[in-house]
Formats: C-alpha cells, structure tokens, sequence
C-alpha cells in the first residue's frame, strides 16, 4: 500500500514547479523531502495534506485525517499546553480518555509539571515538543512534519530527534517529513525524495 502521485502539475501563474510528476510513498515509512530552498518541498507536503488543491494531476491513498506538524509551533497562545494537546481529540474521545491521552503524551514528551503553562511560559524548545506532542497525539494515520527540527543547536535536536523516534516507535504512521541536514535524513528516513530534481523551479515554495 502507498500513496500515490499521479500527472501531478503545479502552477503559480504562468511558471510551473511540477510538470507532469509521479511518485509512490509507501505506508508506514518514514520519507524525507529534500532539495534546495524554493524547490517546492512545503508545497508538495500541502497538496499532500489537501491545504492546497490548485493543481491538476491525482492523489491516491493518503490516508485522512492528517496530522500536520508546520514550520512554526502554531500554540494557541491563549492555551496552557494541555488544552493545546486536547483540542486536538475534541468530539474523537471521551472527556476521559482524552484527558488520560493528554496525561500520557505529556509525559512522553517530558512536559510533565508544565501542563497548565501558556506558550509564552515555555522555552522554544518546550514549545516544539508541545506542538510535537499535539501532532503525534491527534488520530491519523499520516504525520507531515515541515523541518520540525530547524533553528535548534545540535543538542536540542538530537533531544528532539530521540523524542520523535520514541512516539513514532508506538505508532504505525506512515511520515513525511521535510529536512535538509544530511545527518537527520540518515538517522530517521527510510527513503529520501530529492524534490529538486522534480521541480521546474528552484525560486517558488
């Protein structure tokens, strides 16, 4: 089973990123997008994940719903870090298994003591692991990660490299994630996708 990119083209206007593009991911692997900046890494995690459907072409097999784990944290400011986590399962689960959900991810993730803390109370590195947490939390059955480890020292992203092996270990989600530093891609992919040698254009993403 995979999903599967068929005829895909990509237009902004008059310039075209994908031309006619076809490709095959396999379920439950874990596959790295890479390629030069602009290339069309982010847009081709979108189309995959339905936030953008202006493309001619067929997108077979990816499973719904889909957890998306973005650039940018993307907390809701106004929400400790358990709310942050349980929005997510609102109308999925009880009010007790979510909040037992919550407690568990929480504590995976090493947040445990921070639970009523907002986003501004929390380091950048607690805050990705929170965002982190509410992605691997929420029922899907694939997970787009857009450089989840991007702007950290190598310490902090080998901590947080070690935290997404540990969740994806108890999980059979099939992961795309979007990264440029070869160690990463050779630690956590199973199979690696160079983007720019699909994209007619290196300057849109």
């Amino acid at each position: 089973m995979s999903i599967k990119i068929k005829a895909l083209t990509k237009k902004f206007g008059d310039n075209i990123l994908f031309d006619n593009i076809s490709l095959n991911i396999e379920y439950g692997s874990v596959t790295a997008f890479t390629g030069v900046s602009g290339c069309g890494k982010t847009t081709l995690l979108r189309i995959i994940s339905g936030l953008d459907t202006d493309y001619t072409g067929h997108i077979d097999g990816a499973p719904r719903p889909v957890s998306y784990l973005f650039q940018e944290d993307r907390l809701f400011p106004w929400y400790s870090v358990e709310k942050n986590i349980e929005f997510v399962l609102r109308g999925l689960l009880s009010k007790h298994d979510a909040a037992e959900t919550v407690k568990r991810i929480i504590k995976d993730v090493k947040l445990s003591g921070h639970e009523k803390k907002l986003p501004a109370e929390l380091s950048g590195g607690m805050q990705r692991r929170a965002a982190m947490a509410r992605a691997f939390c929420h029922p899907s059955d694939l997970l787009l990660m857009d450089e989840p480890f991007k702007g950290f020292d190598e310490n902090l992203a080998l901590e947080m490299i070690s935290l997404f092996e540990s969740l994806i270990n108890n999980t059979r989600k099939t992961v795309i994630l979007v990264a440029h530093e070869k160690w990463i891609i050779d630690r956590l992919s199973r199979g690696v996708i160079n983007i720019e040698s699909l994209s007619n254009n290196a300057g849109r993403q």
